[in-house]
């Protein structure tokens, strides 16, 4: 057996018997996306920067701009990204000193040591940003704005108009992805024997 099949048959138990764990872990991801864009939301609606949401892109200056940004993040990091860091490391803590047996702990370990960490990585980038560009002047054209100065627009205006744009493209190409991955981890996952 290579150490793929080792590796996706350890996985594989792991899973079955730690199912909750994983479930935790995927509400909590689900929950740190909810929250950013919660976070997002409300910051854009009513910012410590830009006159609560009605500046215009005319009011903006380059200083303004980026300390609109370094509050936005700020805000991100503290309300969203510090509790799930937390959430997540006390549960691994939790997990590795008192779930895990001590053959599951060297297995992990050994596992670790024998993965290659040389990974190429690709360079270039993709059609994605093209996609969702496109997707932002469709959502901007069906509101009838598109010929509308930039100035006459709040600032907050253009970045719902980008989410919706974003939103749609993930729905759009999202189902089918996710449906077709579906699919195929179903049928790799039947592939890996028991043991």
């Amino acid at each position: 057996m290579n150490i793929e099949s080792e590796n996706a048959i350890f996985w594989k138990k792991i899973i079955k018997k730690y199912w909750y764990f994983v479930l935790v872990y995927t509400i909590a991801i689900i929950g740190l996306i909810i929250g950013i864009f919660l976070v997002l939301k409300g910051y854009i609606e009513s910012p410590d920067i830009a006159g609560g949401g009605s500046w215009t892109f005319n009011d903006f200056s380059l200083g303004t701009a980026i300390l609109w940004v370094l509050f936005l993040c700020l805000r991100e990091f503290l309300l969203v990204l510090l509790p799930f860091i937390s959430f997540c490391g006390i549960l691994t803590v939790i997990i590795w000193y008192k779930v895990l047996t001590d053959e599951e702990k060297r297995a992990l370990k050994n596992m670790e040591k024998k993965e290659k960490h040389g990974k190429k990585i690709k360079k270039g980038g993709s059609g994605m940003s093209v996609l969702f560009f496109i997707a932002f002047a469709i959502a901007v054209y069906l509101d009838g704005n598109f010929w509308v100065p930039a100035g006459n627009l709040s600032y907050s205006y253009y970045i719902f108009a980008w989410l919706v744009g974003f939103f749609w493209t993930l729905i759009v190409l999202g189902i089918p992805i996710l449906i077709g991955g579906m699919l195929y981890l179903r049928k790799k996952w039947k592939q890996i024997p028991e043991e």
